[in-house]
């Protein structure tokens, strides 16, 4: 007699079908054939009492009691990985899996040491880490938790926000010795500018002087969404570049490059650093334990972003 009743099992492949989309996907990542996904679906339902998901011949579609069931499989499945992480936290160390995406910038420019530093202190944590700027569904993508800079934190995440995010319009030394100094904000359209494309081919750059808000039209020689890029051309004297004060505030300090303009304050892209996880989703204590610490990080540390001692004053 076969046992139809319901288990975590059942509950696990059916999130599984969900979120791989196919049938046939959902069959790989279980390390099942399809028909036995199929078999096993149908004992579901039956056990339901009710269609779960709608076959058509590209995907499946969740049906409202399908719905009903992810939701709340997934907060079953949750909890029963929290338990366990925590009854393995009754132990000297925290252990589990985490999987954090970060943008560019931070990831490159800032966050690489933070996390390094991380997985030396917590050595039974098993880290994968991607550095890229398209958020995407953290389900789909299979991320535990991500970092964006942003004004307008996604709807369909749940965001918290750690501090704000400043910008500045800086440049190597170099490159004002052989093209003169900035004196004015009208002095940057004679400028070569380095900025994110994600601001577009030409756009309106919009800044404060000394309380006063400006707007130029500008079209940059050099743009790239990745930010190292962006930070080692500033560096070769190649431009000036807008860049956020986390990738650039050592080197103002230190002199290595000028901050243009006194008391300038460009609009760059986003004011604020989120940290995003997955609706319905609750994170593992191994998770939690990562937030915690990225975030006291950059919260400590996000001070010396709002305005850096300049080790030379602006040209």
């Amino acid at each position: 007699m076969i046992d139809n009743s319901l288990d975590l099992n059942m509950v696990r492949l059916f999130v599984t079908m969900v979120e791989a989309k196919t049938l046939t996907a959902a069959a790989a990542r279980s390390g099942m054939t399809r028909s036995n996904v199929s078999r096993r679906l149908k004992l579901l339902e039956q056990h339901m009492g009710a269609q779960l998901l709608r076959r058509t011949t590209r995907h499946v579609e969740l049906t409202e009691a399908g719905s009903l069931l992810y939701t709340h499989g997934l907060r079953m499945l949750d909890e029963l990985q929290a338990a366990s992480a925590s009854i393995d936290s009754l132990g000297q160390s925290v252990r589990g899996d985490v999987r954090i995406r970060l943008p560019t910038g931070l990831g490159h420019l800032y966050l690489t040491p933070v996390l390094l530093q991380f997985a030396r202190t917590y050595p039974d944590i098993s880290l994968r880490v991607v550095i890229n700027d398209y958020i995407g569904d953290l389900i789909s993508a299979e991320v535990d938790v991500a970092l964006k800079i942003t004004s307008m934190p996604p709807e369909d995440h749940v965001a918290r926000k750690i501090c704000d995010v400043g910008w500045c319009l800086c440049a190597a030394p170099s490159f004002l010795e052989e093209n003169g100094p900035i004196h004015q904000a009208a002095d940057l359209l004679e400028c070569d500018l380095i900025s994110p494309a994600s601001l577009g081919r030409r756009f309106d750059l919009k800044i404060t002087v000394a309380g006063t808000p400006v707007t130029l039209r500008v079209a940059p020689r050099i743009q790239s969404g990745d930010y190292p890029f962006l930070f080692e051309s500033m560096m070769g004297g190649l431009g000036v570049a807008l860049l956020p004060r986390y990738a650039v505030w050592r080197q103002i300090e230190s002199g290595q490059i000028v901050e243009v303009l006194d008391q300038c304050d460009p609009e760059g892209v986003g004011d604020s650093i989120y940290m995003l996880t997955a609706p319905n989703r609750f994170p593992t204590l191994a998770t939690r334990t990562l937030m915690d610490y990225v975030r006291s990080h950059l919260e400590d540390q996000s001070c010396a972003w709002r305005r850096a001692r300049r080790g030379a004053t602006g040209a």
